[in-house]
């Protein structure tokens, strides 16, 4: 018990050195010290062992520096805590401010809205993902007017094509000899596998029974030609010294003297400090300077003076002594003589050859090259409202995507409507296969003509006839007072807008500070009907960021008092101006 009883005891001391002290009464203090000065002197002390008159003066002197110090704590601390309030209430009215700086309030959605409607928000909600330009609050603040469609078909007759030709080719030989060479037939009585991913390609595919071994043209047979890297010399020129033999020496740069340190620390000693170490700076920079214009000349030839012509070599003795570190400027170079053995023929002066890998041999093989190619014919049908073929361009329908309604083979056409084609476009897509058929007899006599020995014969492999929709949609909204339209091309979900004015996202930010600037005025309301499109800005703001500051009057006039209407509260509000009010406005 006496243990816990103790424990406790520690717990409550703890606790109480954890709060802070509390302040020293400071005038207590200076009053207990002044009675003991002037109380006698107890028995058996002498006046001298009292404090003398410059301890008492250092005393007062602390407790006045305390007094001024505890004053500074508690100005500050009431200042910083009323500049935290400022400062969160201004924030909060730069909120309120950023949330009137929009365009237009969010527009009222029905009870029961059209799919109209519904659809042109959504497409204007992807639109604002998609442009950053235009201003995010144009879904929720957009008011629906109208939404238009439209379809626009375009018709694409694909004519695959296929060219052939003959072609040798040659690989290395490896040991094995192949068969005797059968006879090579016409390039079309090859059977081949199709390819109808490729569109537009060349591929080569070799003929089974035509490989032959055969001398190798590039080195004759003899499997090895001249090294290209050191033309056949088996050494090249050392590339650390160029060829030279002898490095130039760094630190005395080929002159064989530098300077004198002795002399040099000499001459600098009747110079004073600053101008010491303006003359070592100045010399630093030159020796860095003559440094690069060296590496410059010797290693990558460039046309410059040396740099014992410009560069002092003595600056302040002139005094100089033979470089330690080699002979009349000159350092031996690890190659001795200038060269170094080939790195790539080793000093044989050979190397294999890169055709036959060395074996003076080729494999020599005939090839059929097959060149693809797709020939489009297309043609677009306007939509059948003359409004909506004004709507778009030749450039906006090339940037956008389509939906692919139907496709199918050459035969296929012969059939019934398929579904989701509409009748006229059948019908032209008729038309273009009858009038391509046309084109094809003169197109076949004037293709000898046109075929070359590399290009080949060339035959139709496949004809497919593709349908592509493309929606389009033109939305009429309204917004803060003005009436735009945009234009959105392309299938559901890919569609790209097109619109020649909009509601841009920094109107918002030039709105709100115009707000905070007729805010910091003084002005009650933002602009009305005549001063511009945004009356609600500013109309009927909280004023609680607004904080009134009397000042306290002399002597109020007895008469003045009498004379204000009680029954007009009005005049005796506080909020009206009068020449000892200040108002402060953050």
């Amino acid at each position: 018990m006496a243990d816990d009883g103790e424990r406790t005891d520690d717990k409550n001391t703890i606790g109480q050195h954890d709060a802070p002290p509390d302040p020293v009464d400071l005038s207590a203090r200076r009053e207990q010290r002044q009675s003991s000065n002037q109380a006698p002197n107890p028995p058996g002390v002498m006046p001298g062992d009292l404090p003398d008159q410059w301890q008492r003066a250092y005393e007062d002197l602390s407790d006045e520096l305390e007094a001024q110090g505890r004053e500074m704590v508690r100005v500050f601390r009431e200042n910083m805590g009323e500049l935290g309030e400022r400062v969160r209430q201004a924030a909060e009215h730069a909120a309120t401010l950023w949330n009137e700086a929009a365009e237009a309030p969010a527009a009222p959605m029905p009870v029961d809205p059209h799919p109209h409607e519904l659809r042109a928000r959504a497409l204007v909600r992807r639109w604002v993902k998609r442009d950053f330009l235009v201003d995010p609050d144009l879904p929720t603040a957009m008011t629906h007017i109208a939404l238009k469609d439209a379809d626009i078909w375009r018709i694409e007759l694909r004519e695959r094509g296929e060219s052939r030709s003959l072609s040798d080719a040659t690989e290395p030989y490896t040991g094995t000899i192949p068969p005797a060479p059968s006879a090579i037939l016409p390039v079309w009585d090859y059977s081949f596998p199709s390819m109808p991913e490729i569109e537009a390609g060349e591929r080569r595919e070799p003929i089974a029974g035509s490989a032959m071994r055969a001398m190798c043209e590039r080195c004759h047979g003899s499997g090895h030609r001249a090294c290209a890297h050191c033309e056949g010399k088996g050494m090249t020129a050392c590339p650390q010294c160029r060829g030279r033999g002898s490095q130039v020496c760094p630190r005395c740069r080929g002159r064989g003297r530098i300077a004198d340190p002795a002399a040099e620390r000499q001459a600098r000693a009747a110079k004073s400090y600053m101008q010491v170490h303006a003359e070592r700076f100045a010399q630093n920079a030159v020796e860095r300077l003559a440094d690069l214009s060296e590496r410059l000349r010797q290693d990558y030839g460039a046309p410059l003076p040396p740099s014992a012509d410009w560069a002092p070599l003595a600056p302040a003795s002139g005094k100089t002594i033979a470089c330690p570190d080699c002979v009349n400027g000159a350092l031996p170079c690890v190659c001795n003589n200038g060269k170094v053995v080939c790195a790539v023929c080793h000093g044989t002066t050979y190397e294999p050859c890169p055709s036959c890998a060395g074996s003076g041999f080729v494999i020599r093989q005939r090839q059929v090259v097959r060149r693809f190619d797709t020939r489009i014919r297309s043609r677009v049908l306007p939509p059948t409202d003359p409004e909506a073929a004004s709507w778009v361009t030749d450039q906006m329908l090339q940037r956008s995507e389509g939906e692919q309604v139907w496709e199918g083979a050459e035969a296929e056409l012969s059939g019934p409507v398929p579904s989701g084609v509409p009748e006229r476009v059948w019908s032209a897509a008729l038309e273009l296969k009858r009038a391509y058929d046309e084109r094809i007899p003169a197109t076949r006599e004037a293709a000898p003509a046109l075929a070359t020995e590399d290009a080949g014969e060339r035959r139709v492999i496949s004809r497919r006839l593709r349908l592509v929709r493309t929606p389009i949609t033109r939305i009429e909204y309204g917004f803060a007072g003005r009436t735009y339209e945009a234009i959105a091309v392309g299938q559901v979900g890919q569609e790209r807008f097109w619109a020649d004015t909009f509601p841009p996202r920094w109107n918002r930010v030039s709105r709100f500070f115009q707000a905070v600037a007729r805010d910091i005025a003084g002005e009650s309301s933002g602009r009305g009907a005549s001063g511009g499109p945004h009356p609600h800005v500013g109309a009927g703001r909280d004023r609680s960021h607004i904080r009134i500051v009397e000042e306290p009057a002399e002597s109020p006039a007895p008469d003045a008092a009498n004379s204000a209407n009680p029954a007009n509260p009005a005049e005796s509000a506080p909020e009206r101006a009068t020449p000892d009010t200040q108002v402060e406005e953050f």
